[in-house]
Order: structure tokens, then sequence, then C-alpha cells
């Protein structure tokens, strides 16, 4: 593996670990035992250093968000659509450290606040479009406002509910976590949701026993 890439992994395990602002560019040269000026060579202090690492997570996040729309079958599932929510949550948390702080970051980081902006809003477009579809399909039965709340809600699962976790002490695994989230949304749409109960009932299945993992 490559310097620049190690430096890029081991910078995102610390800054997930003790957040962006704790942590200062010679600390991560000692975590990977190489000089400041190894480190210096190939990132020009932290705030490249933060800067790259979101680059790499607007990449792997948009290739998610812009798979729905490559997909030839226009017919939508709504256990596909909670996998979907899954694989959002899932990458956000792996880059959790940007929305540890996120108003402090994008203050600290005027590029790294114009990009968070753009790629909000294109989450959001995204869940709005495919919820647009399910209304279309009658397997969600809703207002235009009520999906804007719902979007709402999804987009503060997104953004906040690893915050409230750490706020509460709660000593949950990434595993649990996930889907945690993924109940919480669920609850939220259960009302809105018209699908047969066995489909229901499978749904639920899955997120109780973490059937989105890669790994079942």
């Amino acid at each position: 593996m490559k310097t620049a890439q190690r430096i890029l992994i081991t910078a995102l395990d610390i800054f997930n670990q003790q957040g962006e602002n704790n942590v200062s560019s010679v600390e991560i040269a000692m975590e990977l035992d190489i000089s400041p000026g190894n480190l210096y060579y190939h990132f020009k202090g932290k705030e490249v250093i933060v800067a790259a690492l979101f680059d790499l997570y607007q990449e792997q996040l948009r290739a998610i968000l812009d798979a729905p729309s490559k997909q030839s079958d226009t017919s939508l599932n709504i256990e596909d659509f909670f996998y979907y929510l899954y694989l959002i949550i899932e990458k956000n948390h792996l880059f959790r450290f940007l929305y540890r702080n996120p108003t402090d970051l994008t203050d600290k980081y005027p590029s790294v606040a114009k990009g968070f902006i753009k790629l909000m809003a294109a989450q959001e477009r995204c869940v709005t479009e495919l919820l647009a579809k399910f209304v279309t399909q009658s397997t969600i039965t809703a207002s235009a406002a009520q999906c804007n709340q719902m979007v709402e809600i999804i987009g503060l699962v997104f953004s906040q509910a690893g915050n409230y976790y750490a706020l509460k002490g709660n000593d949950i695994n990434d595993d649990e976590y996930l889907y945690k989230s993924l109940s919480a949304i669920l609850f939220a749409l259960l009302p809105y949701i018209n699908i047969e109960p066995g489909e229901l009932h499978h749904l639920q299945e899955a997120i109780v026993n973490r059937g989105f993992s890669h790994d079942e």
C-alpha cells in the first residue's frame, strides 16, 4: 500500500475515534511511524488530508446515490429501498468524523462546506425521488408535505444518529448502530407503507436480524 493511502486510512481511523479537531498531522505521522516531513511530502498539512478524505467520501457516496437511476427496472421494492438506505448510513458512518461537529468543520474548511451542501442536497433529492415512485406505485400513501417530512427525518438519521447515541453514552458497535438507524426510519415511515403483511414482516425481520450486512 502506498504511503499516501496509508496516511488517509490512518487519519480516517483517528479522526473517527477522537474527532478531527483533537488530532494534529504530527500525531497522524506518529501513529504511522513516519516522520512529519514524510507526511508533509504527501499532504501539505491536515487541511489537505481532510479535503482528500472528503473527496473520497463524496466519490463513494455519489456512487451509491446514483445507483437507482442506473437501474433499467423501474419497479421498486420496499426492502430494496431499505437496503439502499442501509448503504448510505453505512457510508456516512465510515466517514463519521465529518458529522461529529459539522458546523465547526465547515467553518474551518470552506471547500468542504460547499461540497457538504451539495452532497446533502443530492441525498435529499435521491430519497425524494424514490419516495415519489413509491407513492406512484401505491406502496406508500402520503401527501407531498408528508413525503417532505419523511425526507427530513431520514436526513436527520443520516447525519445525526451517531451524535445522538454518543451523547447518550450508548456503547454500541457499528452494526448495531446501522440497524438502530434503519429501525428509526422504518418506525417513521410505517404508517404510510402499504404492502402485504408477509412482505412487511420480512422487512422487519431483515432489520431485527441484521440481514442487510454484506457478510450475510
